[in-house]
Order: structure tokens, then sequence, then C-alpha cells
């Protein structure tokens, strides 16, 4: 329990009452610790008569001069609250009382030297008193070096004096720093949100590849089977990319030759997917040719001979579907 709280302020005065003399103050204390103690628990009245006298005159009690002409705040605000206690309780006030005249007997008028100190060392070198330093794992060693070299790097481009290197290799950030690496995160997770979100896009508008190769040459309007031939013939000569576009464009032809799906060039890939979701079987092949179209026509990956021919047997199975 808190019995007594001081907060020390060197050759400060805290309040309007003159300061006592630390001498005085273990007068006073053991004039209290006299008084308290000699209370006759029938005579409450008079008991609580002194006791107030006893709070009033503790109350002003604000500030003590050590012997070195220091001053300290001490406050007795809890000892002055169980003074004024109606009724009061005795046995907790002659506990007060006797711990704080005990803190007299301890009180040291005479400043700590350095061989006060020095007792301290064998002490303090004892087995008990000592805890061991554990020392980074190799993989947080690792990071630790990734780090430097990343911040190394930043503060390249920095203004002077925004990095500041320590002993050790590691770096001291000041704000701007930090600022400037929130800055450049958040500017590269944009980028990569917005590159995610235009390849989406991208895929999103596959199926508006025209109904002919080049429209402006007049080429007469695609069916199924013939954008199937088309792809047959591009194949033969090598050209794999061109020949999935048609196998692609022949797909989309065929369902909607059958009723299951309206293509349009205006239309994405979800929506046509959308339109054949009540044949399960028949989406898993139709998804299956959308996403290999997009990736070698869109995502201009590298088809060989043998990866057209599994191109070319999906396409021939979603023909198969009544």
């Amino acid at each position: 329990m808190l019995l007594l709280s001081i907060v020390v302020r060197s050759n400060e005065v805290w309040a309007a009452d003159p300061p006592l003399p630390v001498e005085e103050y273990w007068s006073k204390l053991a004039e209290i610790h006299d008084k308290v103690m000699g209370l006759e628990p029938e005579n409450m009245e008079s008991n609580q008569i002194q006791l107030q006298q006893l709070a009033d005159e503790w109350q002003q009690i604000t500030v003590v001069i050590l012997a070195d002409q220091s001053t300290m705040a001490v406050d007795h605000s809890y000892l002055v609250a169980q003074l004024r206690a109606t009724p009061p309780d005795l046995p907790r006030l002659r506990a007060i009382v006797a711990t704080l005249r005990a803190t007299a007997h301890n009180w040291s008028a005479t400043p700590h030297t350095n061989e006060d100190l020095a007792a301290l060392t064998p002490i303090l070198d004892r087995a008990e008193f000592q805890w061991p330093v554990e020392q980074p794992s190799l993989f947080w060693r690792l990071v630790s070096r990734v780090v430097r070299a990343i911040l190394n790097f930043f503060a390249r481009f920095l203004p002077e004096n925004s990095v500041t290197s320590v002993p050790d290799g590691a770096i001291s950030l000041n704000v701007e720093l930090i600022s400037y690496l929130i800055t450049t995160l958040s500017v590269i997770a944009l980028l990569i949100i917005l590159i995610y979100l235009s390849r989406n896009i991208m895929a999103e508008f596959a199926g508006q590849a025209q109904l002919n190769l080049d429209q402006g040459n007049g080429d007469e309007l695609l069916t199924a089977d013939s954008a199937l031939e088309r792809a047959r013939t591009l194949s033969s000569s090598g050209d794999y990319r061109t020949a999935v576009r048609y196998l692609y464009l022949s797909s989309l032809l065929l369902l909607d030759e059958r009723g299951l799906l309206r293509y349009d060039r205006s239309r994405t890939n979800r929506e046509y997917l959308r339109n054949v979701a009540h044949s399960p079987q028949l989406a898993g092949i139709l998804r299956e040719v959308i996403e290999i179209f997009d990736r070698v026509w869109y995502g201009f990956q590298e088809l060989d001979e043998t990866t057209y021919s599994r191109y070319e047997a999906r396409v021939a199975e979603l023909r198969k579907q009544k």
C-alpha cells in the first residue's frame, strides 16, 4: 500500500507554506506517532478532535528542505484522508504512522558515495542477476542484411541528412525517409493492382474477336464450319496462334448456331459462360477453351504443335456436346 508519495524537485518551492527543515519533519513525525499511539478507543469524540487538528497540520506540510539545501515535495493526502475519516480507523492509523516512523530510522542524511555504489558491484555480478543475451537466428540476420541493403539503395535517392549510418551498419530513419518509403510502396502496390485489373479487363473482352479475319479485306462472314476450316489451314502452315483464334471463334459460333448463346462482339466471356451455366459439363469445356485462347492471343503464350493439338481436341469435344 502506498502510504506516502514523494516527488523530488531540486531547488524548487512547491507551495505557499514555508519549507520545513528535514530535522523538524522527523520531529513532527515522532509527535504524530506518539499522539496516535496514545489515543484511547473509548474517547471517540475527543479522538476525532485531535485527529482533525493533526490533519490540518499535516495538510500544510508540502515541502521539506534536505541537508544539502535541495527541496523535496511531499504528499500527505492519504495520511490526511485517514485522519479525517469518520469514524476514525485507529488500527489503520497506527499502522500508517508506525510505517512512517520506520522511514525516519532508515533515512540517511549523507548522500551515497562512489564507495557505496562500488559495494553493489560484487552483488550485481552474481549469477542470479545475469541474464543471457539472446542472439538472433541465422534467418533474422539474413533478413536484417536484406533490409539494410534495401534501405541503403533508397538512401541514394534521398536528400542529404535524411538517413544516418550507425556503427553497426544499420540505418537510422527519420520521418522524411519513412514517409518516402511508404509513398513508394503505395505507388508500387497501386501499379500492381492496375496491371492485374487491366489483364482481367482484357480477358473479359476476349470474346470481341471479329467474325472475319480482316474486315477491311471484305472477307465473307464466318460460320462455325468456315472458322474451323481456316484454323486447320493456318495450323498446317505453322501459324498456331491465329489458328487458336479461329478455333475459339468456331466454338462460339457453333454454340450460337445451336441456340445456346448469342454471339456478339460486344459481349464478354463471362456473359458467354453465364449463358451455358445450366450445363456444367459444357461450361467447363468452354471455360478451358476461353482461358487458353486468352493466354495465347492476349498473353502471347508460346504454342507448339503438341499444345495446339490438345486445344483442338478440347474444341472437338465441345462440338460433340448436345
